[in-house]
């Protein structure tokens, strides 16, 4: 007994025009194992017709650590063309996992599906918006001059706050000057008074 069938993930079988000439089929997958030094297997078992079977192991090699990782799992055979229309995945005898085998036109539409899909709905939004563009042109310009008109009352205002700033230490001082100039007249101002009460008599 080889024990519990450890588990797998995206497997793959594709049909591939392969160097130097010739069709080939890959098998790709992944395979948890408990330590580094485990590496998965994948051989041809006994088959008929368009099934091929593949039995999985695991063999140990090599110095690593006891750590719960992901391992790929590859198989490559020389076939014809559409000889095989699917893989399985066999762990002591039983199925673990399947994968149709595509050929290279079908991998390709494959792929390009995930692209397009997303990107449709992106097309109809740029459309919309250079639609609409021209109407929001307008107001765009009105906000330009307002911004404009906006950020001068600013600078005229910070610069009257600033010219203020500036004359308060002379106003305050011409104030000092005025108190100091009422304090020395009232001295004066008794003689002058004098005079005139002089002449009256």
């Amino acid at each position: 007994m080889a024990g519990p069938a450890p588990k797998t993930r995206n497997w793959k079988a594709r049909e591939n025009e392969h160097e130097p000439a010739g069709l080939h089929i890959i098998v790709s997958g992944e395979v948890e194992v408990s330590a580094t030094t485990k590496h998965p297997q994948l051989a041809e078992a006994p088959h008929v017709g368009k099934v091929l079977p593949l039995d999985l192991t695991i063999a140990e090699s090599g110095v690593g650590a006891e750590l719960v990782v992901w391992m790929a799992a590859r198989f490559h055979k020389e076939v014809s063309a559409n000889e095989f229309d699917h893989v399985e995945i066999r762990w002591d005898g039983e199925v673990i996992a399947t994968a149709p085998v595509i050929d290279d036109s079908e991998h390709h539409a494959l792929a390009s599906k995930p692209v397009t899909a997303p990107n449709a709905p992106a097309k109809v939004k740029t459309a919309k918006a250079k639609k609409a563009a021209p109407k929001k042109a307008a107001p765009a310009k009105a906000v330009k001059k307002v911004a404009k008109k906006a950020a001068k009352k600013a600078a005229k205002k910070a610069t009257k706050k600033a010219s203020k700033k500036k004359a308060a230490p002379k106003s305050a001082f011409k104030k000092f000057v005025k108190k100091m100039v009422k304090k020395l007249t009232p001295k004066k101002a008794p003689k002058k008074k004098a005079k005139k009460s002089k002449k009256k008599r």
